[in-house]
């Protein structure tokens, strides 16, 4: 299917989100599609990329970070372009038999957490999210998180930083997330079902951790990117 490119924003951390018009298929919060795109010598690419949007946001929406050289392609469009997108795919998606559900992001991994929030609160069920970037900059959905825990009272948001000196009085984590981390802030492990996104090194750490401090295996559900 081609789709549309209505609208471009700048999101900070050489993050960009690309809001896409048209058909677009019924899709599941946590699945992804495959953008084609042509490089210089008209050899055509695909990667995939998560949905940032909600199913019900008219939008389909992408958070891009300029970190390759598909990346840079994505970069190089402008609003107006008709582009190549197929989809969606993918089993990163919300259980119907959850216990509490933790999300916990690194940099751009917070895409498909987004619309895995706003799922879990259009249900009527609380969400925490914990998210991590290397300065505040990178911590992309700040502003609408934050504004998210002031409207849901059922919705908890731990921003951290963990490369960037914050100014006095910042009420968020300073350094990586850990689980220990979590449990002094929710009190405890139990009873969660933990969702993470991000860098390899970091989703695979933050899962060994929850495993290690007594999580379940089918409570710790992750996908990697990079």
């Amino acid at each position: 299917m081609e789709l549309l490119l209505e609208r471009v924003e700048e999101e900070g951390g050489d993050v960009r989100s690309l809001y896409f018009g048209g058909s677009v298929p019924p899709y599941k919060p946590g699945n992804f599609f495959r953008l084609h795109l042509k490089n210089s010598e008209g050899k055509k690419m695909f990667r995939p990329y998560s949905a940032a949007s909600h199913p019900s946001e008219q939008k389909l929406r992408f958070s891009v970070k300029k970190n390759g050289m598909f990346s840079g392609m994505v970069f190089d469009l402008r609003e107006g372009d008709r582009v190549e997108i197929d989809g969606p795919y993918g089993i990163f998606t919300l259980g119907a038999n959850d216990g509490q559900r933790v999300f916990v992001a690194g940099g751009v991994g917070i895409t498909p957490l987004r619309s895995m929030i706003l799922q879990t609160l259009s249900e009527g069920n609380p969400a925490v999210l914990f998210h991590s970037a290397r300065t505040l900059e990178g911590i992309i959905c700040n502003d609408e998180m934050k504004l998210l825990a002031l409207q849901k009272p059922g919705f908890r948001y731990f921003p951290a930083v963990t490369r960037e000196q914050m100014p006095q009085g910042w009420a968020g984590i300073r350094g990586r997330i850990t689980p220990d981390e979590i449990k002094a802030r929710l009190g405890g492990l139990e009873g969660k079902t933990f969702y993470i996104c991000g860098p390899p090194e970091m989703v695979e750490g933050m899962a060994k951790g929850l495993l290690d401090s007594g999580v379940k295996k089918e409570h710790v559900k992750k996908e990697e990117w990079g």
